[in-house]
């Protein structure tokens, strides 16, 4: 009687699956998946994937950057599958001498209630020797059985898709940072370069002399320009954000205040213009005086509004508002701003501000906004100087 040969279990799981209901159309969820550039978003290992050549159905390549506590690799993969809406599959490819396995890693999408139903599974396809997989499962635990990270994948992608991750928000000296899905980016870079105007005015008022003529009227252009970009704001949020806000959740207490804000705001605004026009037609201590007291308590006033809208108000969008009235409201933003506007708004707002977190900011405006910063700046600095060389 021949004896029977039992394999050994494997060391590593050879295959799993496991699945989920994203609110999203099959569609939809096929093109993030098929960008294979996006992994990162949603993959606990993977931090970089590149297509390598102009191809991305199937037999085309990629490469992938993987990173496990201290241990970094990459594997180029294979498109094995291509169905838009279906089904998407690539396979590890093994690279003789140095990797010899190969895995098959496949989504599915079907239509579900509440969304789709997405599918993760992977297959082991061609197997380590048994000693291989030994050391990978010393050296990386998480690979005896990769199901829990493909569910983590799943439940990452999920949030991302339904609007509930966690969007990166700047820190720029904000009194609170409101934590969310919504990127407040614009808001905060915005928020900055008023705090900091009203700080350098503040200085330059009671600094500059009388007898420099040049100086007191690139403060009443800055002050100008000031005042617009802020009746800009402010407009943007009483048209195109609180309403949005108001359709969701009852926030009449907390909008009352900030409209009540705004009528303190609105005549000091316009009694430091009064000011700065008198100080660039005839300069006198007297005024200059008047103006410092007027500068210092607008900027008072206005800190409180800001840190009452960062603690309160900014909140609420994160609570209520979904990303994509969100992102309505950013095109209204961009509406409300006109080209002459964004001449002076872009380089005041970069300002003082690391240039990572602008270009995050404004990343919805790409390489136009970029462009049009590089074309605005020097004009900006110089007007800039000429305003603040008292100031200290």
């Amino acid at each position: 009687m021949a004896a029977t040969t039992i394999e050994p279990p494997q060391v590593l799981r050879p295959e799993g699956s496991v699945s989920r209901v994203i609110a999203a159309d099959p569609a939809h969820l096929y093109e993030w998946v098929a960008d294979v550039t996006r992994t990162p978003e949603w993959s606990p290992e993977t931090r970089r994937c590149d297509w390598l050549g102009d191809g991305r159905g199937v037999g085309a390549r990629f490469k992938g950057l993987n990173v496990y506590g201290l241990w970094r690799w990459t594997r180029e993969c294979e498109v094995v599958a291509a169905d838009p809406g279906r089904e998407f599959a690539f396979r590890t490819v093994p690279a003789p001498g140095r990797v010899t396995d190969s895995t098959i890693w496949s989504y599915r999408f079907e239509p579900a209630d509440g969304g789709t139903r997405v599918t993760h599974a992977y297959e082991i396809v061609r197997r380590m020797t048994r000693g291989q997989q030994r050391a990978a499962a010393l050296l990386l635990p998480r690979h005896r059985d990769r199901r829990p990270d493909m569910a983590r994948s799943l439940d990452r992608m999920a949030d991302l898709v339904e609007g509930r991750a966690d969007a990166r928000q700047p820190r720029l000296g904000q009194a609170h940072t409101a934590e969310g899905p919504i990127p407040l980016g614009t808001m905060y870079v915005m928020h900055h370069a008023f705090r900091r105007d009203l700080r350098d005015l503040s200085r330059a008022v009671p600094a500059t002399p009388l007898t420099d003529h040049e100086a007191w009227a690139a403060l009443a252009r800055r002050w100008t320009a000031f005042a617009t970009t802020l009746h800009h704001h402010h407009t943007i949020e009483d048209t195109a954000i609180w309403p949005r806000v108001r359709e969701r959740a009852d926030v009449a207490a907390t909008m009352a205040a900030m409209e009540a804000e705004h009528d303190l705001i609105d005549p000091l605004l316009d009694k430091c213009a009064e000011g700065f026009r008198g100080m660039a037609l005839i300069p006198d201590a007297r005024t200059r005086e008047t103006l410092a007291a007027d500068v210092a308590r607008f900027r008072d006033v206005l800190e409180d509004h800001l840190a009452h809208e960062e603690t309160e108000a900014l909140p609420l969008i994160q609570r209520h508002l979904s990303l994509a009235a969100w992102q309505d409201s950013e095109k209204a933003a961009q509406a409300e701003f006109k080209l002459a506007d964004l001449s002076f708004t872009l380089p005041w707002t970069a300002l003082e501000v690391p240039p990572d977190i602008f270009r995050e900011a404004l990343a919805e405006g790409g390489p136009i906004l970029r462009l049009l910063l590089a074309l605005t700046r020097r004009r900006f600095l110089r007007e800039h100087r000429a305003a603040f060389r008292w100031a200290s």
